[in-house]
């Protein structure tokens, strides 16, 4: 399944989550009421498990062949980009859509044993609000695709959500950036060549690849390459250029050496 049908199968798995979020609520809780705080507390954090296991379990099945990360670019447009992970975007956005069942008024029926939606005067538009913001949100996560890592004749350019970072390859110290240590590492940390930050904290920039689609051993020892082999930086955008850097860091997985630029 490529990156973008994973995207949207996101939604309805989101939907589904949302969905069963609210049989916990309008018919787990009222039958813990009988039982004792441990006892109910158990059982409802039971169903929230099952409740999440359900559309995460099936989101896990489709990512088969996307969880190993490539030791590859896309290519386009005279460079490389590194496009955003589908699997952190998917499960942040279906986590949102999940956590927004939460977030519908309900209350408890006047002397019954049952839950029911909650009768004061603003209940649907404020549960309609607070449900839509998450959901917004969730869908701005799938479409926007950041972070983005696009590396160039000249350098990275960095884009996440908010804002863009621009790195010329001058600007980066040699010998960096160093691999990864942690296995499942959240950020890469380049070390640039400017004045050391309160003259002992040297500079530097975190490049967030957890949320990125590559193998991070690969991004540091291409980024160190570019750096130490600057001759090599006009062929970057190519695919003799994307076949002579993976020869050069010693890439494994040929497989991937083509990725398409349209799954970015």
């Amino acid at each position: 399944m490529s990156p973008t049908a994973l995207r949207w199968c996101a939604v309805p798995l989101g939907v589904l989550g949302f969905a069963l979020r609210l049989p916990v609520t309008f018919w787990l809780q009222p039958l813990t009421w009988q039982m004792s705080l441990a006892s109910g507390l158990l059982v409802m954090l039971g169903g929230i498990a099952v409740a999440v296991a359900i559309p995460f379990g099936t989101f896990w099945l489709l990512t088969g062949g996307i969880r190993r990360r490539p030791e590859s670019f896309a290519r386009g447009a005279g460079r490389f980009t590194v496009p955003a992970s589908p699997l952190t975007a998917c499960s942040q956005a279906m986590m949102l859509m999940f956590l927004s069942g939460g977030l519908v008024f309900t209350e408890r029926v006047p002397n019954g044993d049952r839950m029911r939606m909650a009768e004061f005067g603003f209940t649907w538009p404020a549960t309609v609000i607070g449900v839509g913001i998450f959901w917004v949100v969730a869908l701005v996560i799938l479409l926007v695709q950041r972070p983005q890592l696009h590396l160039d004749s000249g350098g990275l350019l960095l884009r996440r959500f908010l804002r863009t970072t621009a790195i010329a390859w001058d600007e980066l110290a040699p010998g960096g950036p160093p691999p990864p240590i942690k296995r499942r590492a959240r950020q890469l940390k380049l070390y640039l060549n400017h004045t050391p930050m309160l003259g002992q904290y040297a500079a530097s920039e975190d490049v967030p690849i957890g949320w990125l689609h590559i193998e991070p051993a690969f991004l540091a020892r291409a980024i160190r390459h570019y750096v130490e082999h600057p001759q090599d930086r006009a062929a970057i955008g190519t695919e003799e250029g994307l076949r002579q850097l993976r020869a050069a860091v010693g890439a494994s997985d040929p497989a991937t050496a083509h990725t398409p630029a349209h799954l970015t």
